[in-house]
């Protein structure tokens, strides 16, 4: 509460005219939803019959600097894409760096190993390293490997490994369709399924000092939705129509003890329906933390298929379809999760003093105003801005089991490749900023 007070104190010092008062007024009372979205094709290329080939499925994207590595996946022939690194740069035209490269596979020491080639697996960006865990192998089988983390060091372009130092510890299964991310350094994997296609739905994390498996609470469900934001992992469930689930557990701080009594989860419902709209249920979509600065955080739920009932996550066939209902998306939405408090710092402008989205947060309840928190708001598109320059598509349309990753400044989405309505594999990547 005292940071609440230091506000509600600020402001009123600062605002002594009408005109301040409402400025104030205007500043508070803005909507935080919806959020703008600006779509840029950054790249496109041609299907080709070859396992290099970029129009793929299945595989990931991981933004590390102002590059985007993809890694595995299965290509427009069917066959599970080579072990290479295809290497986006999505920095300035002045930087004389190639916009495009193929990286093959390397170890980091001379007798080392590299990770075959594989489809579903999980992936994120660590540090200057893209981590890689479990998927499925060339005999169409889950590729076991002891717990063991991949490492592709973005600086070195050669790939070394995180191997649990006690092989007698609890550690993870091996899987497919699972998630990674990269959670204050240490590692959080969650979900998926087992070598028997059983829906896995436990949660582990990585200490990357220490190189052990901690196993936290299981999630109350299995579901490829999830994402890490500000400490808190979340996973979205959706069985009907009608209403879904937000599930969001507290995830081990850094150098915390870690047999301090662990956090539970939390589950908050939302409706989907006419009167108070949100994303429909759907697979094979993208589930990434954005923030618009000052704290303010949301998941950004885009794309994806239609989720038939019951039916394993595939990106093979297309879901089967019902009248008047899309076999995939298009669209996007953000779900508004707690602001993450500010840093404090001294300072006589009104517009400083409640821009902090947790203290304005706080003002707004105080005042009867809806902060938006735990609620879903559909993202306006906005046209190019200028329509004559732009050559080729304005907008992916809808897809699903693409690769896509956030940038450094927390706002801008890139995304490669997936499945289209028709069941082809795409091979475009585009930018999506958020504001």
């Amino acid at each position: 509460m005292a940071e609440v007070a230091v506000a509600a104190y600020a402001v009123g010092e600062v605002i002594e005219t009408t005109a301040q008062v409402g400025v104030a007024a205007y500043l508070i009372s803005k909507p935080t939803m919806p959020l703008k979205a600006t779509f840029t094709q950054i790249a496109t290329s041609s299907e080709d019959k070859t396992r290099l080939s970029l129009c793929r499925a299945d595989h990931t994207l991981s933004v590390v600097g102002d590059k985007a590595f993809i890694f595995g996946g299965e290509t427009a022939s069917g066959k599970v894409a080579s072990n290479d690194i295809h290497v986006v740069n999505l920095g300035s035209k002045d930087k004389p760096e190639p916009d495009y490269s193929i990286i093959p596979a390397v170890p980091d020491v001379g007798d080392g190993k590299v990770p075959v080639p594989r489809k579903k697996h999980a992936a994120c960006a660590f540090n200057v390293c893209v981590a890689v865990f479990g998927g499925i192998g060339e005999d169409n089988s889950v590729i076991d490997e002891d717990s063991t983390v991949w490492l592709y060091n973005t600086s070195k372009c050669a790939w070394e490994t995180l191997k649990p130092a006690n092989t007698t510890a609890s550690a993870p299964k091996a899987r497919s369709d699972a998630s990674l991310f990269n959670n204050h350094n240490n590692l959080v994997l969650y979900g998926g399924r087992d070598a028997d296609g059983t829906a896995l739905h436990d949660v582990w994390c990585f200490d990357y000092v220490e190189n052990t498996w901690t196993q936290q609470p299981d999630a109350p469900v299995s579901t490829p939705n999830a994402a890490v934001a500000d400490g808190f992992l979340h996973i979205i469930t959706g069985a009907d129509n009608m209403s879904s689930d937000v599930h969001s557990l507290q995830l081990p701080a850094k150098g915390k003890d870690k047999d301090l009594e662990q956090h539970s989860w939390q589950t908050v419902p939302f409706p989907t329906n006419p009167l108070t709209p949100g994303p429909r249920p759907r697979i094979g979509g993208g589930l990434i933390h954005v923030t618009t600065g000052y704290g303010r955080n949301y998941l950004t739920y885009l794309f994806g298929a239609r989720q038939p009932s019951g039916a394993e996550p595939s990106s093979t066939e297309k879901p089967p379809t019902a009248s008047n209902e899309p076999t995939y998306w298009s669209d996007i939405w953000t779900y508004q999760i707690p602001s993450s408090s500010p840093e404090a710092k001294v300072t006589t402008s009104l517009s400083d003093v409640i821009k902090p989205a947790k203290i304005k947060d706080k003002i707004r309840n105080a005042l009867g105003y809806d902060s938006g928190e735990h609620s879903w708001c559909e993202v306006d598109v906005l046209p190019p801005a200028d329509l004559d320059a732009v050559a080729g598509k304005v907008h992916p349309g809808p897809r699903g089991f693409f690769g896509c990753d956030v940038m450094e400044d927390g706002r801008t989405l890139v995304m490669w490749g997936g499945v289209n309505a028709k069941g082809e594999k795409e091979g475009d990547g585009w930018t999506i900023k958020l504001e």
